[in-house]
């Protein structure tokens, strides 16, 4: 009799498992170890790409055009450097620490919510992820399941009442890609969408990912082509030797700053809102 207790109790709990699972929402690290499992963090990312942005005042010059170089040395070192345009200029990010040199001056030590584009390519360890996530305003106790472009989403996030614009991480159910990523701070709301992911060896990368400012695009990103490097600890990510390397400017807002930069480049742009790294 006992025998056939645990049998029948047995075969309930995996009856009710698996009628439950297609329900079932991990909890946000295991999601993100998940994604993380999934893009792997290899030694190092060297990728090149064309970054336009988008002016809505000119017809004639409907978008500003700039060459990046972006070098990633994991864990979480991120140098971005302008390769193109009369503004010469680089960021780098070290841990907490941000800083963006233009034209020879510190204009920055603090990220800003269009920077955050590259968290998700940077951060591939799940528990910095999280942490990046918490300091974009996302609420990483909220999990859920939504629809995005006809694809069933892990949504890092999600309120109860979702019908209003959140910050959030969605991530496509099947492939565990990132594919949509939300902040909202300072009055503003930062959309980025990340598409066409390629591989080389068992790393993914994001080969475009668009800019949404206040729901309007502000810019694209065309990854032209990427390599798999080692990438030694020298200066060039050494922020406290950057600081000490460039004078530095009175910080500004990212308006203000986002048109110094594009009056440098084409007059008639104006007010995009941040430029770039």
């Amino acid at each position: 009799m006992n025998k056939k207790r645990v049998f029948i109790f047995s075969f309930l709990w995996l009856t009710l498992l698996c009628t439950a699972g297609e329900a079932f929402v991990p909890k946000a690290p295991h999601l993100l170890y998940l994604v993380i499992d999934k893009i792997r963090q290899p030694v190092g990312i060297e990728a090149f790409q064309t970054k336009k942005i988008i002016n809505y005042t000119d017809t004639l010059t409907p978008y500003a055009e700039f060459e990046e170089r972006l070098l990633y040395a994991y864990p979480g070192r991120l140098r971005a450097e302008l390769l193109s345009g009369p503004v010469k200029g680089f960021s780098v990010e070290s841990g907490l620490q941000f800083v963006k040199v233009s034209d020879g001056v510190v204009i920055s030590t603090q990220k800003s919510s269009l920077d955050r584009y590259s968290d998700i390519m940077l951060y591939r360890d799940y528990e910095n992820l999280l942490t990046q996530l918490d300091q974009a305003g996302v609420d990483t106790q909220q999990v859920g399941l939504h629809r995005y472009r006809d694809t069933i989403c892990y949504v890092i996030g999600t309120p109860f009442e979702s019908t209003e614009p959140f910050a959030g991480l969605w991530i496509e159910k099947d492939s565990f890609f990132p594919l949509k990523y939300v902040i909202k701070k300072d009055g503003w709301a930062v959309e980025f969408l990340y598409d066409k992911w390629q591989r080389v060896s068992r790393t993914w990368y994001p080969m475009q990912t668009s800019i949404f400012l206040d729901d309007k695009l502000h810019a694209m990103i065309d990854v032209r082509h990427f390599v798999l490097k080692s990438l030694g600890d020298d200066t060039a990510f050494n922020i406290d030797y950057i600081l000490k390397a460039y004078p530095k400017r009175e910080q500004v807002n990212e308006i203000q700053e986002n048109s110094r930069q594009v009056d440098e480049l084409e007059k008639s742009v104006k007010d995009f809102g941040e430029l770039v790294e």
